[in-house]
């Protein structure tokens, strides 16, 4: 079962941020405190590049569909 049901990996990176800002005012030492901040970041920052990796591939794919089909258009 998912923490996070949803499939939108922005809600998801938000909700990671928004745990490591809470994570910066618990009642815990502050050992434990930045190390759930730090953990919390940096899965929100994967989150945020595996969004921005995915949409560079959708792109370059249209890219190289359309480069084709000028390409062949112009023979």
């Amino acid at each position: 079962m998912k923490l996070f049901p949803t499939r939108n990996p922005s809600a998801r990176a938000a909700a990671h941020r928004a745990m490591a800002k809470s994570a910066l005012f618990s009642d815990s030492s502050a050992a434990v405190r930045l190390k759930r901040y730090n953990h919390h970041i940096e899965k929100a920052r994967a989150l945020e590049a595996e969004q921005v990796h995915a949409c560079r591939q959708r792109f370059m794919r249209a890219f190289d569909e359309a480069r084709l089909k000028f390409s062949g258009v112009r023979k």
